[in-house]
C-alpha cells in the first residue's frame, strides 16, 4: 500500500517545500508522483500495488483502516511531510496496532542524512525503514534486502534502519546521474482528477524534469537532498511523458516539476521546440518555476509557443540586504526586470514572497510589501520562512532558540514558532494577513479577475473558491 494518509492536504510529492495547500493563498495540490515512481518500480517487480491519497479525497480513516484489513499488506509505504510528521507517526501506530508483521516505510526530505536527535525527538518505535533520499533509487534494493540479506541494508545510501534496536543511518554521498532510467509515474493507480489545474479545471499531470540546485538559498533544502549539481532528463524522455499522458490518461495540463526549469536554456528550447513541431502544439498547457536572472526573450519566446501558460518566480523580498543575505543569489531590480519581460509576452505570473528571516526589521517588511503592489503579479503567496531541518536557516535559528521547539510538526502557513530578531511572530502573521487582504480586495485586481478574455464559467467558480479559501485562512 502506498498512500498519502487521511488528515490535512500536504504538497507531500514536494520534498522542497512541503505545505500545507488549504492553508496557503493561491497553491493548487499536484499529483503524488512519489507514490506514482514506486508504484511503477515495484509492479515492475511483480508486486501487486494499492495506491491512494486519502487526504485529497477526504477519506476518513475508517476508510483507511478498511482498506488496510480488506487489503491485508506486507508493506505500507507513507510519503510524509515535516508539518505532518506526527499523525503520520499515529498512522504507522494505528496501522500495527491492526496488522503487527506489516512493513512500515516512511519517506521524506526530514529523513535526509538525520542528526541522532530527531530519533530521540520522534517515536519512530512502530516504523521499520526510514527513506530520506530519492526513493525511486531506492524503494528496490530495500526490499531486496529486507526480504533476501539483511546484511545488504549497510550498503544503501539514503535509507535509516534498525540494528538490535539502535537505529543506523547511511549517509548520502552521490546522487544518480541517470533519471532516464526512471519509469514514468503510474497514473493509472493514481486519481487523476483530484489534482486540478485551477485556472483550466482540467486535470494536471506534474512531470519532473531535473533535480538538483547550484544556489544556496538559506531556507532551502534543495541543494541539500537533491545535490548542487543539476540532472536532468532527456528533452525526448520529458517528450514521451507528456505524449503518455495526453494518449492514455487524456491529460493536457502540466506543471513541470524542477528546483529552477529555466536554469538551462539550450535544454528548455530544445524541449519547446520538440512540443512545437509535434501534433500537440496548441493542445497541451503548462506551468513551470523560474529565477528572475535565468530569463530572455528568446527563451520566453519559445515558452510560450511551446504552451507555457504561468510562470512562477521566487521574488521573496524587497530588500536587496535581505536577499543578499538569505543567499538568493538575486537583486530586486532583477526582480523588477524579469516581471516586467515576461509580462511582456503575456505570462501569468505568480509571485513567491518570503518573510521573517531574523535580521528583519519592519523596514525590511515595508520594502517587501512595496515591491509586491509594484510588481502587481497574477498570484502571489507570501510565506513566514521555516528553519526546515537540514537548511543553513536551521542552523542559524537553532543557536538562539530552542530546538524543540522549532519546525518539527509546523510548516510556512501554519504553527510557525519563528519571529525574527526585532519582530514578533504575531506582528509577522499579522502583517502576512493584512498583506494578503489588501493585495486580493483590491477593486483593479478582482476587475481584472472579471473581465480577463479567458474567464471561463469553471474558472469563475474555481475563483471563488480560491476567494473563500484565502478569506478562512487570513480571518480566522
Amino acid at each position: 500500500m502506498l498512500i498519502y494518509p487521511p488528515g490535512e492536504v500536504y504538497q507531500r510529492a514536494e520534498d522542497r517545500c512541503q505545505i500545507n495547500v488549504k492553508a496557503s493563498v493561491a497553491n493548487s495540490l499536484r499529483a503524488c508522483n512519489d507514490l506514482g515512481y514506486v508504484a511503477s518500480i515495484m509492479k515492475q517487480a511483480d508486486f501487486l500495488v494499492f495506491l491512494k491519497d486519502y487526504s485529497a479525497h477526504k477519506y476518513s480513516f475508517i476508510d483507511f483502516e478498511n482498506d488496510l484489513k480488506r487489503e491485508n499488506p506486507d508493506i505500507v509505504f507513507i510519503s510524509i511531510t515535516n508539518g505532518s510528521i506526527f499523525e503520520d507517526i499515529n498512522t504507522a501506530k494505528k496501522i500495527k496496532s491492526i496488522k503487527k508483521d506489516t512493513l512500515v516505510i516512511l519517506k521524506g526530505a526530514l529523513f535526509f542524512n538525520p542528526q541522532q536527535d530527531l530519533f530521540e525527538e520522534l517515536d519512530l518505535s512502530d516504523i521499520d525503514y526510514l527513506i530520506g533520499s530519492e526513493c525511486e533509487f531506492i524503494i528496490k534494493p530495500l526490499l531486496e534486502a529486507h526480504y533476501n540479506d539483511k546484511t545488504a541494508l549497510s550498503k544503501i545510501e539514503g535509507i535509516s534502519y534498525k540494528n538490535n534496536g539502535q537505529w543506523i543511518t547511511n549517509k548520502v554521498n552521490s546522487f544518480n546521474e541517470n533519471l532516464n532510467s526512471i519509469p514514468f509515474p503510474d497514473r493509472s493507480l493514481m486519481e487523476n482528477e483530484l489534482y486540478i489545474n485551477p485556472a483550466t479545471n482540467r486535470p494536471m499531470a506534474t512531470i519532473s524534469t531535473s533535480r538538483g540546485c547550484p544556489s544556496s538559498c538559506i531556507y532551502c533544502v534543495s541543494p541539500v537532498i537533491s545535490g548542487r549539481k543539476v540532472r536532468f532528463r532527456s528533452p525526448q524522455s520529458v517528450m514521451d511523458e507528456i505524449k503518455e499522458c495526453v494518449n492514455q490518461y487524456n491529460i493536457r495540463d502540466f506543471f513541470f516539476k524542477s528546483d529552477t526549469f529555466t536554469i538551462n536554456k539550450e535544454w528548455v528550447i530544445s524541449l519547446c521546440d520538440l512540443i512545437i513541431s509535434s501534433d500537440l502544439k496548441g493542445k497541451i498547457n503548462w506551468v513551470a518555476n523560474s529565477r528572475v536572472n535565468t530569463v530572455d526573450d528568446e527563451m520566453l519566446i519559445k515558452m510560450k509557443q511551446a504552451g507555457c501558460s504561468v510562470i512562477a518566480l521566487g521574488l521573496e523580498s524587497g530588500s536587496d540586504d535581505s536577499l543578499k543575505q538569505m543567499k538568493k543569489g538575486t537583486t530586486v531590480e532583477q526582480n523588477i526586470n524579469a516581471v516586467k519581460l515576461i509580462k511582456k509576452y503575456g505570462f501569468k505570473i505568480f509571485g513567491f514572497y518570503l518573510i521573517g528571516f531574523p535580521w528583519e526589521t519592519k523596514e525590511h517588511l515595508k520594502k517587501t510589501k512595496d515591491l509586491i503592489f509594484k510588481l502587481n503579479t497574477d498570484f502571489i503567496e507570501l510565506s513566514i520562512a521555516a528553519p526546515f531541518k537540514g537548511s543553513e536557516l536551521y542552523n542559524m535559528v537553532l543557536s538562539s532558540s530552542n530546538h524543540n521547539d522549532l519546525i518539527l510538526g509546523k510548516d510556512s502557513f501554519k504553527n510557525v514558532t519563528m519571529g525574527t530578531n526585532f519582530v514578533s511572530r504575531e506582528e509577522l502573521e499579522k502583517f502576512r494577513k493584512d498583506i494578503i487582504l489588501r493585495y486580493h480586495l483590491r477593486p483593479s485586481y478582482i476587475l481584472k479577475k472579471i473581465f480577463n478574455k479567458d474567464l471561463t464559467f469553471p474558472l469563475f467558480i474555481n475563483y471563488v473558491k480560491y476567494g473563500l479559501r484565502l478569506l478562512k485562512n487570513v480571518i480566522s
